[in-house]
C-alpha cells in the first residue's frame, strides 16, 4: 500500500474499496483516489483486455454518437482556442474519429494509440497511419519536439500511472503557446454518487486514477499548467441529464474537460535556457 498520496504526498491514506482483482486508495487530504502498486500495472495487457477486435467491430454501431459526441465537440474546441489550424497530436484517439475530423479540417495531424486492433480499423476506414504503442517520450521522432500547437487526449489521463511525469512530458512536444485540451471521468460525478464503490466508473480496473475538479487542478498547478479553462457539459444520452430536467436538481455531471498551456514564466525560462545553450554551442 501507498505510504502517501501521489499527488499531494500526504500520509492520510486509506483502503477505498478492495475489488476482486484490485483495490482503490483514497486520499483523505485532497480526495483522490488511486489504485497501489503503480509500478507494478501492467498497462499493456489492460488494453488488450478492453479494446480487442470485439469492442472495435461495434464502432460502427455508435458511429453516429461517437462523431457528435467526440469528435464534433472537440473539433469544435479547437476552432474556438486556435486562431489558424496547426498541428494535433492525440495521445489514444481510439478508432480516429476525432483526427479524421481535424485533418479535414485543416489540420497536420499525429496519434498515438495502444491498441492494435484501433490502429487497423482507423487505417482501413480514415485512412490514418496511427503511431502503435503506448505513450511515452521516445515513441515520436525528436523532430516533432516542440512542434505542436495541441495535444488532446481525452478519458485517457486516468490511466496513465505516472500523471506527473507524463505532463512534463508533453510540455517538450508543444510550441510556445500550444495548448493541452482533455477530459477525464468526474469522480464526484452523479453516477459515483448513485452506486458509489460500485459505480462502473471504479470497477473499471483500467482507471488507475479518479480526479476530482479540485485536485486536478492542484496537479495542474503544480505542474507549471496554467488553466484556461475547466468545464463540464450535459450529454443527451446520460441518466444524469434526464434527471436534472426532470427534477430542475442540479446534478454533479459525468466527466471533466480542461485546457490548459504552460504559465508564462515556465516559458520564459525554457527560451533563455535554449538562448544560453545557443551561445554556448557557439563558443565550441
Amino acid at each position: 500500500m501507498h505510504d502517501s498520496c501521489p499527488l499531494c504526498n500526504s500520509s492520510q491514506v486509506a483502503l477505498f474499496h478492495q475489488y476482486a482483482t484490485f483495490s482503490l486508495l483514497t486520499c483523505k487530504d485532497c480526495d483522490l483516489v488511486f489504485q497501489p502498486h503503480l509500478d507494478q500495472v501492467n498497462v499493456t495487457q489492460l488494453v488488450a483486455d478492453i479494446y480487442d477486435a470485439s469492442r472495435v467491430s461495434m464502432r460502427d454501431q455508435y458511429a453516429k454518437n461517437t462523431f457528435t459526441e467526440h469528435a464534433i465537440f472537440h473539433t469544435l474546441l479547437l476552432d474556438m482556442w486556435f486562431a489558424e489550424k496547426g498541428k494535433l497530436l492525440e495521445i489514444g484517439p481510439g478508432t480516429g474519429e476525432l483526427l479524421f475530423l481535424a485533418r479535414e479540417a485543416g489540420w497536420e495531424v499525429v496519434g498515438v494509440e495502444p491498441s492494435h486492433q484501433s490502429c487497423a480499423y482507423a487505417q482501413d476506414r480514415y485512412g490514418l497511419q496511427l503511431v502503435h504503442s503506448l505513450w511515452n517520450s521516445s515513441v515520436l521522432a525528436p523532430e516533432h519536439m516542440g512542434t505542436f500547437d495541441a495535444i488532446v487526449f481525452c478519458h485517457v489521463f486516468e490511466h496513465i500511472s505516472h500523471p506527473k511525469q507524463y505532463l512534463e512530458e508533453l510540455k517538450g512536444f508543444l510550441k510556445p503557446g500550444g495548448k493541452i485540451i482533455f477530459s477525464v471521468p468526474n469522480k464526484n460525478s452523479f453516477t459515483n454518487k448513485l452506486f458509489g464503490v460500485y459505480s462502473p466508473l471504479y470497477t473499471e480496473n483500467d482507471h488507475l486514477f479518479h480526479y476530482s475538479r479540485d485536485n486536478l487542478i492542484s496537479l495542474l498547478h503544480q505542474g507549471g499548467w496554467e488553466i484556461l479553462s475547466i468545464f463540464s457539459r450535459e450529454e443527451t444520452n446520460r441518466l444524469e441529464n434526464h434527471l436534472r430536467k426532470t427534477t430542475q436538481t442540479p446534478l454533479p455531471i459525468h466527466e471533466i474537460f480542461c485546457i490548459a498551456t504552460r504559465q508564462a514564466q515556465e516559458v520564459q525560462h525554457v527560451d533563455d535556457q535554449s538562448q544560453t545553450n545557443s551561445f554556448h554551442d557557439c563558443e565550441k
